[in-house]
């Protein structure tokens, strides 16, 4: 049956709309699709910077305290008979081989000597350093240096020992590529200079401010508002049974006549002694502020002021 003209004319017409609507489609999907480009180049995603260093940080301390743990089994692992029921031949199994194979594949034929008795009494096990060594395959290698003190006996007195632990993490699964080895301290470091050059007298009123302050931080329950700025966080922590300045030095002089909201940066050293009647001395590096003609305390600084390094070592 011949198709009409009026049909014909439908599907000619029909096929017109679809090509041009597939056409539009196609051109807004291409638009899309660069806008979705652009976007990627120009603004791209921000990482979650929180997320992957809360991921480290686990990862630090899960193999740290792998290799603290190894380092103390290592040192105190023993030859010595555990009870353990032997083979038929009546020779016991060194228990404390097979504590170290949690930590270390070490195979029956592989020479391992240990002492008869512990290497040393192990304390204050300590994860000094965790450093990335690279990667093999999946397995992230770390070089983990951990502190121990160590005593002949109980009663000796204590030496501090590093070791390092080359440990690698699978799919979060711990394990020592290698034994521990022996290696030295993180050294002395360097001393550092006080910038607090000018000394304070006693007969000054910052000398007075900071010598209340001291008193009733460290030995009273209330009453440091007459002390400190107000608003400040600071509140008394008490607990000694006296607390004096024995020596104060500023960064700057003390001007005669300061301009309202001056600072002063003031380093007192502090006697005091606690309910036990034995003494200490510490440092409270303080910001005094002049508040309406009076000197007040604003904070304890979290850091002295410092100047240039003294060129000495500590130790």
């Amino acid at each position: 049956m011949a198709m009409s003209k009026t049909w014909a004319g439908r599907l000619r017409r029909a096929r017109r709309h679809g090509s041009r609507a597939a056409t539009v489609v196609l051109v807004a999907l291409a638009l899309l699709g660069g806008a979705a480009a652009v976007k990627v180049f120009l603004v791209p995603d921000r990482p979650d910077v929180e997320a992957i260093a809360s991921q480290v940080d686990d990862r630090r301390d899960q193999v740290g305290a792998f290799a603290a743990d190894f380092v103390v089994a290592w040192l105190t692992a023993t030859t010595a008979c555990h009870q353990d029921p032997g083979p038929a031949d009546g020779t016991c199994r060194d228990a404390d081989r097979d504590v170290l194979r949690r930590y270390l594949t070490v195979p029956d034929d592989t020479p391992l000597t240990l002492p008869v008795t512990p290497a040393a009494v192990v304390t204050s096990p300590q994860v000094v350093s965790v450093v990335d060594a690279g990667s093999v395959a999946d397995a992230q290698l770390y070089a983990v240096v951990v502190a121990v003190d160590e005593r002949p006996y109980p009663s000796a007195a204590a030496t501090r020992a590093y070791y390092r632990v080359p440990t690698s993490l699978w799919h979060y699964q711990t394990r020592a590529v290698a034994l521990p080895t022996r290696v030295n301290g993180p050294g002395p470091g360097v001393d550092l200079g006080l910038n607090y050059r000018q000394a304070l007298s006693s007969a000054s009123p910052v000398y007075a401010v900071v010598r209340g302050f001291v008193n009733t931080y460290l030995t009273a329950t209330t009453g440091l508002d007459r002390y400190v700025i107000a608003g400040t966080a600071l509140t008394p922590v008490g607990g000694y049974r006296s607390a004096v300045v024995s020596s104060a030095a500023t960064t700057d002089p003390i001007p005669d006549h300061p301009a309202p909201g001056a600072e002063i940066q003031v380093l007192a050293t502090v006697l005091a002694q606690t309910t036990q009647f034995a003494t200490v001395t510490m440092t409270y590096p303080l910001t005094v502020t002049n508040s309406g003609g009076t000197w007040m305390v604003a904070a304890i600084d979290s850091m002295p002021r410092t100047g240039d390094p003294t060129g000495r070592t500590g130790g």
